[in-house]
């Protein structure tokens, strides 16, 4: 594909190749090009079945595996992404999880970052504090403690009842993410779960 915005044009090009492609994983490859412009394309629906067929059906234990293993990575994680916005962090997990192995081998640190927090973001909203909160200290610390990673590892930290920890977050926050967005979200949740005013020590 070249530099332009793939579009219906190269999704009809790759199931043509689908057709043709015996090799399991490489015509799982296809698949998820397929399904990832789908999702660049915001057609949703068809993006995240797609992805499901594909993801399911590759054979990691053959030797072609290493050879696609970026678009399965990508694949991954896209339809994590998918169910995590519709609300579905239980079934976001383990499509999420799948990319850990791997994710050195094909992402950067930007991407590390997010898919840690997405998975401390699913472990939290399913009730599973104590992986939360591993998975939000791996966020805070790829993502250089961005405002957004340190919010998240407050609230992990609250959650598993580390308050002294959260609070340690808190002031952090004070102090260098007065202008994040969600400041006030995090002035509030401190209020109502550290007992902690929005005045800066």
């Amino acid at each position: 594909m070249d530099d332009r915005t793939a579009d219906h044009t190269d999704i009809k090009d790759l199931q043509a190749l689908t057709k043709i492609e015996k090799e399991v994983n490489w015509r799982n490859f296809l698949l998820g090009l397929i399904g990832t412009i789908h999702y660049d394309l915001e057609e949703i629906d068809s993006a995240r079945t797609i992805l499901e067929e594909s993801i399911s059906s590759y054979k990691a234990y053959l030797e072609t595996f290493d050879e696609v293993l970026s678009v399965y990575c990508q694949s991954c994680y896209t339809l994590g992404v998918i169910l995590f916005d519709d609300g579905r962090y239980g079934e976001a997990i383990p499509y999420l999880l799948r990319c850990l192995p791997y994710m050195h081998e094909v992402y950067d640190e930007t991407y590390i970052g997010h898919i840690y927090t997405f998975l401390s973001l699913c472990f939290s909203w399913t009730n599973q504090a104590g992986y939360s909160v591993v998975f939000a200290e791996a966020a805070a610390y790829i993502r250089r403690c961005d405002c957004e990673s340190l919010e998240q590892l407050m609230v992990s930290f609250s959650d598993v009842g580390e308050v002294d920890k959260a609070t340690d977050v808190f002031h952090l926050l004070q102090r260098h993410c007065q202008d994040y967005e969600h400041y006030d979200r995090v002035l509030d949740f401190a209020e109502q779960n550290l007992g902690e005013s929005g005045i800066v020590n």
